[in-house]
């Protein structure tokens, strides 16, 4: 038996094995020892440049081998044909599904070094991870995080579960190193692109679900964000989505279309707002984004006028200035120049102005 124990970060932001591992060596070094000892071939996979890699070689004495590899990459390492592939001195490319090879057993660092009922995983925003049960529900999760506004609770990679934070009993299965709780003021489609953003740059191409799923996923969801949506695009990815998960041939594709699955079922209506009514409801894309001159701030100053270099500001002296819309790339400078603060971004929820500039009134 060949059994790789991985303290590769499935999440840069997120290295829960390798923190674990950095806070007890000689514990790590022990366990995998006694593998060894059992009579398994133990391979310990650690991020490239990392201090704790001589300190742990020099505690196994050779007793298992201590390989380091590329650390840009995080859901590969997920997989057991692709970490095997590093020990021949390969690219980490998976083949098969993890767990459906013969001979061929993978462990993560925080399974190693974790307990049965309990799993580390790391928090949004946290500064170290947390240990919480394996199984939980989606308002433990949340009262974990300390959003108080929660509207849904993603549980990363492998998991790739979305849950709506209002279904706070739902019992949750946490099998992932990351765990992000999205408030009120989180766009839903900024938050599927950041995620298949993710799984488009772990894609390995060697299926077409995969690869070009990824791909479409992507763009679909960057177009979305970039106020080029289309119904259409959106209904071509709720089709596309279920043959990858299906078709993939690994667990990478098929968890990134459950995933994908699981926005657009959960917060559909949110996400289609983008193109149906083109407006962000969350308020945080920013090219939804808009800004515009309150006529009861605005003195007429021209200060604005000077800093926009794509002239799309209107006005003149003691004339209530106005933002040319179509011409206005929401570069911001106008706001920075502004000393009366007569200049506001908004979402969703336009500030009244006139269409064309109007004389100030005495005030």
């Amino acid at each position: 038996m060949t059994t790789i124990v991985s303290f590769m970060p499935t999440y840069q932001a997120a290295p829960v094995a390798l923190y674990l591992l950095k806070w007890d060596v000689a514990g790590a070094a022990a366990k995998i020892r006694e593998l060894a000892d059992a009579g398994e071939d133990v391979s310990a996979l650690v991020p490239a440049g990392e201090p704790v890699v001589a300190e742990l070689a020099g505690l196994l004495a050779g007793r298992a081998r201590v390989v380091e590899t590329d650390g840009s990459l995080g859901f590969v390492y997920d997989n057991d044909t692709a970490c095997a592939c590093v020990l021949a001195g390969e690219k980490p490319l998976p083949s098969a599904p993890t767990g459906t090879t013969q001979g061929l057993r993978l462990l993560a660092g925080e399974e190693l070094l974790g307990s049965p009922d309990m799993r580390w995983t790391w928090l949004e925003g946290a500064d170290a991870p947390v240990e919480m049960p394996r199984r939980t529900t989606v308002t433990a999760l949340v009262e974990a995080s300390g959003v108080t506004d929660a509207k849904a609770v993603y549980v990363g990679y492998p998991n790739g579960a979305l849950y709506v934070a209002g279904d706070g009993a739902a019992p949750v299965e946490l099998g992932s190193d990351y765990v992000r709780v999205f408030g009120a003021t989180s766009c839903m489609a900024h938050a599927l692109e950041e995620i298949l953003s993710l799984y488009r740059h772990e894609s390995c191409g060697r299926c077409v679900f995969g690869y070009e799923g990824s791909y479409q996923a992507h763009v679909t969801l960057a177009d979305v964000c970039s106020k080029r949506g289309k119904a259409a695009d959106v209904a071509l990815l709720r089709d596309l989505c279920p043959v990858m998960k299906t078709q993939s041939l690994c667990e990478q594709g098929r968890i990134m279309a459950a995933t994908t699955m699981g926005f657009l079922d959960g917060f559909g209506s949110e996400i289609e707002q983008h193109f149906t009514k083109k407006v962000c409801p969350a308020s945080e894309c920013a090219a939804y984004m808009t800004y515009h001159i309150l006529p009861s701030l605005c003195v007429g100053c021209g200060d604005c006028l000077d800093a926009c270099e794509d002239e799309a500001i209107l006005g003149k002296p003691r004339f209530v200035h106005v933002i040319d819309q179509r011409a206005c790339t929401q570069c911001g400078a106008c706001v920075s120049v502004c000393e009366e603060k007569a200049i506001v971004r908004a979402g969703a929820d336009k500030p009244r102005t006139p269409p064309r500039p109007i004389p100030i009134r005495c005030r």
